[in-house]
């Protein structure tokens, strides 16, 4: 007979031992795992932070309940010490993008870990720098962007050609400030090198020749720099060690170097980095601001050094040019100021109308410029070409050559404004002007153009010129990516508000 009885057996007791353990057999007791604690719950997590090194940001938590402890976390790992309900940060450049949270645990127990808020290292003052006819860009990130005319190579892409929206240009590290010349650029970089690009024909890129470059490259020997500024055809640099150098074209003095010869390297100035706070370069001469006197150096044939008129019009070295100011600024033939009693004042060519004096006559020597229309109280006087930007810190205006509409007043003019004039609802916080084309930074840290927009130099993708302040379209100089404010930029131009700057200056 079959032996097949065997496995139905097994299968019974199987089912028969399954049903008395359901049912509770074998006597013993039931465990049932305890529901966990609620953590502590959180009415305001940490938000995100944006600072430049050496600014504190602080994080902060509300948690509701009693008997809460905390431990904040920077990238998943405790802080030591960290241990109250907010968290204050020195902000150092490596921290870019650090990731903080806090874990908070009530005494009857239970744990809540906050979201991750990120920091956002802060490099540069959000910028735009007009040369003659190409802008740059510069974000609170230290990203740089380049448009307009290219023949120079002057945007630092790689070509000879134009741009007429904003261009990433390829830098090897964050930039803190940038300048444009005539058909040149410069960055300075975090880490303290400057990178130079463009036209060359007087040794402009401080390389040690007289050849064009179309992407950015290292100027040789320049480390440690604080603060870069480009004229036309000339620079400066301030170092660390409080050392000034210039380099490029010195047909009229314009280095102070005490001769007219071109310098294709960084050149070393006599001047001492211990006092100045202002500093501008302009076609054929240079002024700096030191104990609140102007100096300046080169040419003064068309009065813009502010001295009389004379058949030797070119100073080789530093001049008191006899004025006291807070501010200087200058970028053709003509400079400006703001005086130590906060007004403008202007010398040099006049023949567009720029000084806003309400003539179009060449001075040689400061006369008061115009400020009406301008809201609230001057805060920057921004010359280009030959038109002037007057920035207040409730409104703008504008004055000089309008044949392009730079002057931002809704239409272009044949005729030059010889008094200045509000720019209708533009209140911005750092402008700049280069040949007939305007650039304005708004507060949102967006960017408006006007004026000549040949070879795409407003960046608005078009080559269709505007009498109106217009949106650059894409163009934000803001924090990336968490979008906080960031804090107030500083006034460009100011060697003083260099961000890696202790108080480099210049001193005659």
């Amino acid at each position: 007979m079959p032996r097949r009885s065997l496995p139905i057996r097994s299968s019974l007791a199987s089912a028969f031992v399954l049903t008395f353990l359901a049912c509770g057999g074998g006597g013993g007791d039931t465990k049932t795992t305890p529901p966990p604690v609620p953590g502590p719950h959180l009415s305001s997590s940490p938000a995100a932070q944006a600072g430049y090194v050496g600014d504190q940001v602080t994080y902060r938590v509300v948690a509701d309940g009693s008997g809460l402890s905390y431990q904040w976390l920077k990238n998943g790992t405790a802080i030591p010490s960290a241990t109250t309900d907010s968290l204050v940060v020195t902000v150092a450049g490596a921290d870019d993008q650090a990731r903080f949270s806090v874990r908070v645990t009530a005494s009857a127990g239970g744990l809540t870990t906050s979201p991750e808020a990120i920091l956002d290292v802060l490099w540069a003052d959000p910028a735009v720098m007009a040369g003659h006819d190409h802008a740059l860009a510069i974000t609170t990130k230290g990203r740089v962007y380049a448009w307009g005319v290219g023949g120079n190579g002057q945007l630092g892409l790689g070509d000879w050609q134009a741009r007429t929206t904003p261009t990433l240009v390829n830098l090897p590290a964050p930039a803190v400030r940038v300048a444009a010349g005539w058909g040149h650029s410069m960055a300075l970089l975090n880490d303290g090198r400057v990178f130079t690009w463009g036209a060359n024909t007087k040794g402009q890129l401080g390389h040690g020749t007289t050849t064009p470059s179309n992407a950015p490259a290292a100027v040789s020997g320049l480390t440690n720099v604080v603060y870069i500024l480009a004229g036309y055809d000339h620079n400066l640099a301030v170092k660390g060690d409080n050392s000034v150098w210039f380099w490029g074209y010195n047909s009229h003095g314009q280095l102070g170097l005490g001769d007219k010869v071109d310098r294709l390297s960084p050149t070393l100035s006599a001047l001492n980095a211990a006092a100045l706070t202002d500093a501008a370069l302009g076609a054929l001469h240079s002024l700096v601001l030191g104990g609140g006197t102007v100096y300046g150096c080169g040419d003064n044939g068309y009065g813009q050094l502010g001295l009389t008129y004379s058949p030797s019009t070119e100073y080789l070295s530093w001049t008191n040019l006899g004025v006291n100011a807070q501010s200087i600024r200058t970028f053709s033939l003509y400079s400006t100021l703001i005086g130590t009693n906060g007004l403008p004042y202007g010398t040099g060519e006049n023949v567009y109308g720029p000084l806003g004096d309400g003539s179009q006559t060449t001075r040689y020597g400061w006369v008061p410029m115009s400020t009406a229309g301008l809201g609230g109280n001057l805060a920057a006087v921004v010359p280009g070409q030959y038109h002037t930007l007057l920035l207040g810190d409730a409104g703008t205006a504008s004055v000089g050559y309008n044949w392009y509409g730079q002057l931002g007043l809704g239409a272009a003019s044949t005729t030059s404004s010889t008094s200045s004039q509000a720019i209708p609802s533009l209140t911005a916080i750092q402008a700049s002007a280069g040949y007939c084309s305007s650039y304005a930074v708004l507060a949102n840290l967006t960017v408006k153009a006007w004026g000549y927009n040949g070879n795409g130099r407003l960046g608005d993708g078009t080559a269709t010129d505007h009498a109106t302040p217009t949106l650059v379209p894409g163009l934000f100089l803001g924090p990336l990516p968490t979008g906080v404010t960031p804090p107030a930029p500083v006034t460009p131009g100011l060697v003083k508000a260099s961000r890696l700057s202790p108080a480099a200056a210049a001193n005659p």
